[in-house]
């Protein structure tokens, strides 16, 4: 970082030595040569506590091995390189002369047999070396201390470090000593090895101390190899062993350290903190507790020096903006205003949710909120029908979505941010196939009969849920579908390897047996009027579907082989193979136009095209079927629309294409494709299949009132203005997909479950939701390895296009487990339930999939709040005096 000296200036003044700033590298083995020492200038340093040394040279004198643990910054060494008598000395000279903008301290402790005429001596030489301050070390925890701790015994001959520095009379005999025989202030740094920190600092005050500071450092033993215990984790070390942990993880306790010295020996005293400062927050709350000085050394070796300019500039921000002049207005503000607990002032309160229903994206980008992220989580702890019966509250049909869902939900997946989206639909399949062999059913609890009767018109999927889930709650359903068998679009639109009929029946299955009835070919204006089923049921729901497929509209597109998609499939479903001829054209970007395209290739044409008039990205097909279409050979052209399907004797034999380009945006959002004039050209076809969009057939049933697309016009609840009569799925949006008609079905069964029981009605809509942060996730994860999906095997293409079966495998056991565990669990509810496991009080519960608290049963501690990931509990304070 480059800077000037004024952006480092924080001048502070202590034993009448000033510093520009008050950040000092504390001794250690990033202060023991000249050439750390120029750095430290350099870099903008205050000051310098020389490498401890020793007299006569320390018994513990070998080079450090260190061992670091980044997630947790713990900073451990074992051993340590001191320096002696003399060779500080020279250093001490040289500095001097070498360096002009930093304090220096010596830093030593006496080891020898000649008592307190030792100490004397040390603090002598290294003034007359030109030490501008002394600081006598009576805390380096590595020493006696360590030795006493693990061998339990000392081998050190007179006790030095921690041990001394606990002897209150003697180190208050040595600072006194020394204070009479020098000239230059006296620090003393002490240990919290032992406690009574505050109380040794005392006696070195009263002995004529100028500043008394800590040490952090804690001994401790941590991180043991499980696998080889008696082996140290630090590399180039044989045993296991005692070690000194420093840097962040000790800064709370640094903090205390510093505050007890202050609280006990007053606001006039001048104390040096040291601790786990590493930025300039950890710095401002060191000054907040009563530091005037603070000493940096573990930052040093995990960062080097460089970083000091820019926590002072920070630290001069902070300043500026809460108006505190110098540093000397904060030193004493934390120390009195700390209260002991029976003296803190309690609020009583409550915690509460900010958003009940924050989803992670799969659920919130799903239309029906398939609750996908709840039995995710469910297979990943091997809970496998715990896990279909939450599938099973999303309605039915799910085996269907298993299989023909375009999966909005993998495409929003946090998870594919990082690597690849987790497999949800391939779980939900897994989950399908296992409760089919397990013979697992739906656990619901059949409702009494309320003596309300409900008319569902159209067997689709719209239809045929809103009929289950009405029937599931008492309502008397009867389903009028127009032709003879349930299903709509499932049956007659999806072909074989999409959606396989033993699906669709077993579904169909369910819903007879929740009570509902079926009359077939009774046809919506011919055979049935809603004036008819309004007198004769409580409420109608008109779910007839999008069954006409819009027409070319240009010349030759009456002629014999062109087919519309729909009718193309619905051929396909009834037994039927339609001849296709070698070329086959698909004109359309959709679902419809992949599945009619595919099965043209396996009806055995030999060449099949899809022309659309926009680009690969603008396609509402979604991204995989595109992929497999092309695998199983199907040619894709883009930007390209037809001009005239080109015939002899009223048979289609090519169809004239004109090149697009993209213009401005249209009303669907997406660029409008614009024709090259003179850019033609001619495909030779035998087969033109057109999907285009299906269209609304309203013209018998005047009494609905239709948008400008030509579909039934509701509002959100589906509620059509006219009395008792609602409408969903793609009678209302045109093409749609399953899963949008599932969500129309559920909004619509819970509007007429609202207007006909009112207060005792029990079906909801699909809830609103709020998304959680998907970058606050990403970044709680960071740290994670990636782990791509494992590949889903399917059968190879030959063979997959020689039929219509499946060709998608189904995840094992296994493989489910270890796809399931991807997730990571970024929504509420269900899936993460961290404040659900944790409430001392059990004022958490699930209803349903989701997470909701009882205040009144909450004692506000705030755990759930400090847990929640999302930051979605808050704690209210409450009215009333304080407790």
């Amino acid at each position: 970082m480059r800077f000037t000296e004024n952006d480092i200036l924080l001048p502070v003044e202590v034993a009448g030595v000033r510093f520009r700033n008050p950040f000092y590298v504390a001794s250690g083995p990033t202060t023991m040569t000249i050439e750390q020492l120029i750095r430290i200038e350099q870099t903008g340093w205050g000051g310098a506590s020389l490498k401890l040394s020793f007299d006569p040279p320390p018994y513990i004198n070998r080079h450090p091995r260190y061992g670091f643990w980044a997630d947790q910054h713990i900073l451990s060494f074992t051993t340590e390189r001191r320096m002696v008598f003399d060779d500080t000395r020279r250093l001490l000279e040289e500095a001097r002369r070498r360096t002009t903008s930093i304090v220096l301290f010596s830093n030593f402790t006496y080891a020898g047999n000649d008592g307190i005429e030792g100490w004397v001596r040390m603090a002598q030489g290294f003034e007359s070396a030109g030490a501008h301050v002394n600081e006598i070390n009576m805390c380096c925890p590595n020493m006696s201390y360590n030795v006493e701790l693990s061998a339990g015994s000392s081998r050190t001959g007179p006790q030095t470090g921690a041990s001394l520095g606990q002897q209150l009379d003697l180190v208050r005999a040595i600072v006194a000593a020394i204070k009479q025989e020098t000239r230059i202030p006296l620090f003393v740094k002490l240990t919290p090895e032992g406690g009574r920190i505050a109380q040794v600092a005392k006696a070195c005050y009263e002995a004529g101390a100028d500043a008394v500071g800590t040490t952090a450092n804690r001994l401790a033993i941590h991180h043991l190899d499980l696998d080889h215990p008696t082996k140290s984790p630090i590399r180039l070390q044989e045993e296991v062993s005692i070690q000194c942990m420093s840097s962040s993880w000790v800064h709370p306790l640094g903090l205390r350290d510093v505050y007890e010295i202050r609280k006990l020996n007053g606001p006039d005293v001048r104390i040096t903190g040291t601790g786990g400062v590493s930025d300039w927050r950890t710095a401002a709350e060191m000054f907040l507790c009563g530091a005037n000085l603070i000493g940096i050394c573990a930052e040093t070796l995990i960062s080097g020096f460089g970083f000091l300019p820019k926590l002072v500039a920070e630290l001069k921000q902070w300043m500026d903006a809460h108006e505190l002049d110098s540093l000397a207005a904060i030193t004493s503000l934390v120390p009195p205003a700390l209260k002991a607990a029976p003296e803190v002032t309690l609020y009583p309160g409550h915690a509460h949710l900010k958003m009940q229903n924050l989803a992670a994206p799969c659920v919130y980008e799903c239309p029906a909120s398939v609750p996908a992220q709840a039995y995710v989580s469910k297979i990943a702890e091997g809970e496998f029908e715990e896990a279909f019966q939450i599938l099973s509250t999303a309605g039915p049909l799910m085996s269907i979505c298993a299989d023909v869902c375009p999966h909005p939900c993998e495409e929003a997946c946090t998870r594919g941010q990082k690597d690849e989206a987790v497999r949800i639909r391939d779980l939900k399949r897994f989950l399908v196939q296992k409760a089919d062999a397990e013979g697992w059913t739906e656990k619901t609890s059949a409702a009494k009969p309320n003596g309300r009767s409900v008319a569902v018109i159209g067997a689709g999927p719209s239809g045929l849920t809103a009929a289950y889930l009405l029937a599931q709650v008492g309502y008397r359903v009867k389903v009028f579908e127009a032709s003879s068998q349930a299903g709509g679009m499932l049956r007659w639109a999806l072909p074989a390897f999409r959606c396989p009929s033993p699906l669709l029946e077993n579904e169909i299955s369910l819903i007879q047996s929740a009570g509902v009835t079926f009359e077939f070919n009774r046809v919506l204006g011919r055979d049935l009027h809603l004036e008819e089923l309004r007198n004769q049921f409580d409420a109608v729901y008109v779910a007839i579907g999008a069954q006409s497929g819009a027409r070319l509209g240009i010349k030759g597109d009456d002629a014999v082989g062109v087919v519309p998609a729909v009718t193309f499939l619905r051929s396909l479903a009834s037994g039927e193979r339609p001849p296709v001829g070698d070329r086959v054209a698909v004109i359309g970007g959709g679902f419809t136009a992949i599945d009619a395209a595919r099965s043209a290739r396996r009806l055995g044409a030999r060449e099949v095209f899809i022309l659309y008039r926009r680009t690969k990205e603008e396609m509402p097909a979604s991204r995989e079927e595109i992929e497999e279409a092309e695998e199983e050979g199907v040619r894709i052209m883009y930007l390209v629309s037809p001009v005239e399907i080109v015939t002899s004797a009223g048979q289609v034999t090519s169809i004239r294409m004109r090149n697009q380009v993209l213009g401005g945006t249209d009303g669907s959002g997406r660029r409008r494709p614009e024709p090259v004039e003179g850019a033609e050209f001619e495909l030779r076809i035998d087969t033109v299949i057109t999907a285009l969009g299906q269209q609304v057939d309203l013209s018998n049933e005047p009494g609905l009132k239709s948008t400008s697309k030509r579909t039934v016009a509701v509002d959100e609840a589906g509620f059509t203005g006219l009395q008792r009569v609602y409408a969903g799925g793609d009678a209302t949006v045109g093409t749609g997909t399953v899963i949008g008609a599932i969500a129309a079905a559920r909004n619509a069964a819970a509007a007429i479950d609202r207007g006909l029981s009112g207060a005792a009605a029990t079906l909801k809509p699909v809830a609103a939701k709020a998304r959680i942060d998907i970058e606050s996730v990403l970044r709680r994860h960071g740290s994670e390895a990636r782990k791509w999906r494992k590949p889903l095997w399917l059968t190879p293409t030959e063979e997959r296009i020689a039929g219509f079966e499946p060709f998608r495998a189904v995840l094992s056991e296994e493989e489910a487990v270890e796809e399931a565990k991807r997730c990571l669990r970024c929504g509420c509810g269900e899936g993460c339930m961290i404040c659900h496991d944790i409430c001392k009080m059990f004022a958490y519960h699930k209803e349903g999939t989701a997470v909701v608290l009882d205040e009144q049963q909450c004692v506000a501690c705030g755990m759930c709040a400090w847990r929640c990931p999302n930051g979605n509990i808050e704690m209210v304070r409450a009215e009333g005096a304080p407790i």
